[in-house]
């Protein structure tokens, strides 16, 4: 998931006709480690491939890449070594070489623009980039105003103008929908839309917060907030969160002494530009329990150990025993990382409490650990949590797959109404905090599988022949492999299938392929759309959650 390769990139590659001027590539000045130095283009790819065949297909032939970027609807991509030596063995390997009838041309690339040069720059049909620019960067507008544009769009519109507005990117989705259906099984479908269900909390609901370390806007040295803008626009500044309707009070009075006390300290904050400095970025997570952490991103830059550990206790102290004590912070944790894009974590430090917080849900309570994935609206989840449990029609002789469960909130929360739970995961951090929260919850009837669910379905499928099946699908915001939909298609015993989507439009492949006619890649019958309802857990922002039942 975490190689380039799974993501076709357009805006980080240079056409290799496009000579850069020295500028533009700055980055490669720095005393830091980039594969940009060592690159090779392929040319000539066929005009359909997989991006994951083609990274089997290079490491079979002993190339040894660090990733591959290809760009969207492009016949070349790009090849990415640690060093010259690497890229030297794959050009031997590669020239001549034939991929899908076609032969392959391999050259050395030039490395990609800078990202801040490149957003300085003009471009033609660039319009995405300059509207962005002008909406976020207008000098006229103040900075307030600039910073809710950036971080909730929908500010100035009533909640009940929020969700008319969402309800009509819904129906437009749906219908383009309904058309992509239509073109794959020339089958006519109307989609029923049940409407948005509004979230119980308005402002302040979010429980989770990731804020910038930067300049302001009036070049303000060390201002923690949230940037005007999105970095690979070439917005760097950062502006207080204090106007934002979806932070809390209580994040807010953090942030404003976390900035008090860097500014209080000679460590420079970070810059993504050059990769220099160090207060990087500070994480706020809160429960309803009255829990409250917080995470430092702090890059090690020129400090020694010794100086480091000054700034944790120092940290430490402000927030235990100096003006930072009214936040009431009960957990701080302390990440040292390399200074690189990467943002690898070299060193991790529990400097207070535990290294998780609990958050009540319902009336159950959940381990939330520092980098575990839990929804950002408490409240809004538990609207959302009884939309599946009510649209699913679940009783006790019911099993359920809860597929892609992370840390087994869905899952859990249905347990008490249902025979069995068996939640699959691949990440093996989540299946072990998720089984700690069913002990937490005394919740005995439901197992958590650390697997890829179509090397495993077909396995709990025949255990639980003959019984009542039924999956809920809660993927990441992209959507899951089309090998998860294949197998949900080709499991006969799964007749009905729930589909939470954060992202509906990065979902929409999957939503085709669930419904597409029986055929050789995709065996057993299609589902067909029965509702869909969208809920709001996100007020002020575009985003919103879609929850769409299957049946067949």
């Amino acid at each position: 998931m975490d190689e380039e390769i799974e993501t076709p990139i357009t805006d980080e590659i240079i056409e290799p006709s496009t000579e850069p001027k020295t500028e533009e590539k700055g980055y490669l000045a720095r005393d830091e480690y980039t594969s940009e130095r060592f690159k090779l283009e392929l040319n000539n790819l066929p005009k359909y491939f997989g991006f994951g065949d083609l990274k089997k297909k290079l490491k079979l032939l002993g190339v040894n890449f660090v990733k591959i970027k290809v760009p969207k609807s492009a016949t070349h991509a790009y090849v990415n070594f640690r060093n010259e030596e690497d890229r030297e063995k794959g050009l031997k390997l590669l020239n001549g070489w034939t991929y899908r009838g076609n032969k392959i041309e391999v050259s050395h690339a030039k490395p990609a623009t800078d990202v801040m040069f490149r957003s300085a720059k003009p471009k033609k049909n660039d319009d995405k980039r300059n509207h962005h620019m002008n909406n976020q960067n207008d000098s006229d507008l103040p900075d307030e105003i600039k910073i809710q544009n950036s971080a909730t769009p929908l500010w100035n519109l009533s909640y009940e103008e929020q969700l008319i507005k969402k309800s009509t990117i819904v129906q437009e989705f749906l219908k383009g929908l309904e058309q992509k259906i239509k073109e794959t099984s020339s089958k006519t479908v109307t989609i029923p839309f049940e409407g948005i269900k509004p979230s119980p909390v308005i402002d302040g609901y979010r429980n989770k917060c990731e804020f910038s370390c930067g300049k302001g806007n009036n070049n303000e040295d060390k201002v923690v907030g949230f940037r005007y803008g999105e970095y690979r626009y070439g917005i760097d500044r950062v502006g207080s969160p204090n106007v934002c309707k979806n932070v809390s009070d209580k994040m807010k009075l953090v942030v404003q002494h976390f900035q008090d006390h860097i500014r209080s300290r000679s460590s420079p904050w970070y810059s993504a530009e050059t990769h220099l400095g160090c207060w990087r970025q500070l994480t706020v997570r809160t429960s309803r329990l009255n829990h409250l952490m917080i995470m430092i991103s702090f890059c090690q830059g020129q400090l020694s150990p010794e100086e480091i550990d000054e700034e944790k206790k120092a940290l430490l102290n402000y927030f235990t025993h100096d003006a930072g004590s009214i936040c009431k912070v009960t957990n701080i944790f302390f990440n040292v990382e390399k200074n690189k894009a990467g943002n690898e974590i070299i060193q991790s430090e529990i400097l207070l409490g535990e290294s998780y917080i609990i958050e009540k849900l319902f009336d159950f309570q959940f381990h939330i650990s520092a980098k575990a994935f839990f929804q950002a609206n408490t409240q809004g989840a538990e609207v959302l949590y009884s939309l599946i449990k009510d649209s699913m029609k679940l009783d006790n002789e019911t099993i359920v797959l809860d597929i892609c469960c992370g840390t087994g909130t869905i899952g859990i929360t249905l347990a008490n109404n249902v025979k069995h739970v068996i939640g699959i995961e691949m990440n093996k951090d989540a299946v072990e905090d998720a089984k700690r929260n069913a002990q937490l919850n005394n919740i005995n009837n439901i197992d958590f599988i650390a697997e890829k669910i179509e090397s495993i379905i077909h396995k709990l499928v025949k255990k639980y022949d003959q019984q009542r099946l039924i999956a809920i699908l809660d993927p990441p915001r992209a959507g899951v492999h089309r090998k998860v939909i294949q197998t949900l298609r080709s499991t006969e015993n799964i007749k009905v299938l729930g589909y939470v989507a954060c992202n509906p439009q990065l979902a929409t492949h999957n939503l085709i392929d669930l419904t597409r006619p029986q055929s050789r890649a995709y065996q057993g019958e299609p589902f067909e759309i029965i509702t869909t309802t969208a809920v709001d857990l996100f007020p002020h922002t575009p985003h919103y959650e879609l929850f769409i039942l299957f049946q067949r």
